[in-house]
């Protein structure tokens, strides 16, 4: 069974620690659509999918964007997670309509491991906005 990094940060970032793993399954990798809705109780441990709620009902997590890393050799986890900081603070800028460093929430990504990019052909990044529990999407909040 092939495994994705959930890495995360309440702060930054800049401090990345592993809060769970997806698995994947027939080369598949669990993936989320932009905008879409999470709980981040719901990414710990491994798991098989990205749950999803209506926004309209209870979530810390938004999906605020997705990108493929460049094809090649795997690029190891540091790889990944600069590619992730980079990736992710644009698509959070263009997603809440203001930069990450003016913003009150928080940012988390979902990318390839070894496995996944080896065997799966998984180049692709999910990136989140996290924050306080609320019912509202965060697209162009502006918070």
């Amino acid at each position: 069974m092939k495994t994705r990094i959930i890495r995360t940060s309440f702060v930054a970032l800049a401090g990345l620690g592993l809060i769970g793993s997806l698995a994947a399954c027939n080369q598949q990798v669990a993936t989320a659509e932009v905008g879409e809705c999470v709980n981040s109780d719901d990414l710990m441990g491994e798991i098989t999918e990205i749950p999803t709620v209506d926004c309209s009902e209870e979530h810390d997590s938004q999906v605020i964007g997705k990108f493929d890393i460049e094809d090649g050799d795997f690029p190891g986890q540091e790889g990944i997670s600069a590619a992730a900081e980079e990736g992710c603070r644009e698509a959070f800028e263009s997603f809440v309509g203001i930069s990450f460093d003016e913003s009150s929430l928080q940012m988390t990504y979902v990318g390839p491991s070894q496995d996944t990019w080896d065997q799966a052909n998984d180049r692709e990044v999910i990136c989140f906005a996290v924050g306080e529990s609320t019912t509202e999407s965060w697209e162009g909040a502006a918070i």
